[in-house]
C-alpha cells in the first residue's frame, strides 16, 4: 500500500495579514469547539503523558462533531489486522498517512468517529471524562497499536480552543485546507495539502509529485509575501503545552 501524503505549512506571518493575503478574511470558515483529552495534572507540573506517547485525543464540537484518536509518530510494525491498511464505515473512518511539515516526516494513524452536531459539547459538560466519548472500534485501535504503557482512563480536558477551517480553498489552482487555532496567546496558522496516489502509480513516482506539491505550495505561500514557520513541534503539541500551562 503507498500511503498518502499530507503536506502542511505553519505560517509565521500575522494570522490576520495572512487571512487577507489568501483573500479569506471575507469568507466565512466553519467553526468548531475543540478539546484534547489528556491524564489530569498532577505533581508534574506540564507533563503530558499521553502526547510523550505519541498518542492524542481530539474532540471537536460545532456544526460538524467528531473525535480522533491519533499515533503520530506511528511504528507501522504495531499495526496489525484491519488497522494496516485505511478504511472508510458510516460513522467511522481510519487513516494511515504520511505527515511532511517544513523537514519533519511522520507517519500518522488516525481512527475517527464522527458525531452528530452539538453531541461532543454536550457529553464533556460538568467535567466528564472523556474516555467514555471513545466509542468501541477506537478502543481496540488504542489497546491494539499504541505503545504498551498507555492508559486511556480517568483523562481531564485540554481546552476549549477555536478552530476555525476553510476546507477547499483555491491556491493557484491546488485545493488545500486552512485551519486557524486559537487560545489564550497562542494564534496558529496552517495550510494541508493532502495527495492520494494515483491508479498505477508507483511508489517512487508518488514520492516525486509529492516532493514537487511540497516546494510548490511553500513557493505559493511565500509569493504571497507569508514566511514560514518550520516549528520543530506541531501545532497539536504547541496548543497542548499552552494549555496545560494554564491548567
Amino acid at each position: 500500500m503507498i500511503a498518502p501524503v499530507e503536506i502542511k505549512v505553519n505560517v509565521a506571518s500575522p494570522v490576520t495579514d495572512s487571512l487577507v493575503a489568501l483573500d479569506l478574511l471575507d469568507s466565512p470558515p466553519l467553526w468548531r469547539d475543540m478539546w484534547f483529552a489528556e491524564a489530569r495534572a498532577r505533581d508534574d507540573v506540564g507533563a503530558l503523558p499521553l502526547l510523550a506517547g505519541r498518542l492524542t485525543i481530539r474532540l471537536r464540537s460545532g456544526d460538524r462533531d467528531d473525535v480522533t484518536v491519533g499515533v503520530r509518530p506511528c511504528d507501522t510494525d504495531r499495526l496489525v489486522g484491519r488497522w494496516r491498511a485505511p478504511f472508510e464505515e458510516t460513522h467511522f473512518s481510519y487513516r494511515l498517512e504520511r505527515d511532511w511539515c517544513g523537514e519533519r516526516r511522520e507517519v500518522a494513524a488516525a481512527a475517527i468517529s464522527r458525531r452528530p452536531p452539538g453531541s461532543v459539547a454536550t457529553a464533556l459538560r460538568d467535567g466528564a471524562d472523556p474516555a467514555h466519548i471513545l466509542d468501541a472500534a477506537q478502543r481496540q485501535f488504542v489497546v491494539t497499536c499504541t505503545p504498551r504503557g498507555i492508559h486511556i482512563d480517568h483523562l481531564g480536558t485540554l481546552g476549549p480552543v477555536t478552530c476555525q477551517t476553510w476546507p477547499e480553498v483555491d491556491l493557484d489552482g491546488c485545493s488545500v485546507q486552512v485551519e486557524r487555532w486559537s487560545v489564550a496567546d497562542v494564534d496558529l496558522l496552517e495550510l494541508a495539502l493532502r495527495l492520494q496516489p494515483h491508479p498505477g502509480e508507483t511508489a517512487a513516482q508518488f514520492e516525486v509529485r509529492a516532493m514537487s506539491a511540497h516546494r510548490a505550495i511553500r513557493a505559493t505561500v511565500t509569493r504571497r509575501a507569508l514566511s514560514i514557520a518550520d516549528f520543530r513541534e506541531s501545532k497539536t503539541h504547541r496548543v497542548m503545552t499552552a494549555l496545560r500551562a494554564t491548567s
